[in-house]
């Protein structure tokens, strides 16, 4: 899908960009600044696509847990167990009872 067609889709055109794999060339960051998007990488990454248990996620975010922090989530994964969506009750639970609020990453950087 281009980001034309996505623009259509959405009715706005989007100004944040994540890299596949978080692997972006310092050329193209520059780039993607020149067309008006953002660059946006994580803080804390549950490496939920390793097929790693739901336990083990709740862990990750909350090791890496602060103010500000991006945590990296998958919603698919091609083969073996993904429980990331079993995981994300308890990490909300969690962090909404030591006071954090969930917010766009377009709020988080004051947009």
């Amino acid at each position: 899908m281009t980001l034309k067609k996505i623009s259509i889709f959405l009715g706005f055109k989007p100004d944040l960009f994540r890299p596949p794999y978080g692997e972006i060339e310092d050329r193209q960051v520059a780039m993607l600044n020149k067309q008006g998007y953002r660059s946006i990488m994580w803080t804390a990454d549950t490496k939920d696509w390793s097929g790693v248990y739901a336990e083990e996620i709740v862990s990750r975010v909350k090791q890496d847990t602060r103010p500000g922090v991006i945590v990296l989530q998958h919603n698919y994964h091609a083969s073996g167990q993904f429980e990331t969506v079993k995981a994300l009750p308890q990490i909300i639970d969690e962090l909404r009872a030591q006071g954090y609020e969930f917010v766009t990453v377009p709020t988080l950087l004051g947009k």
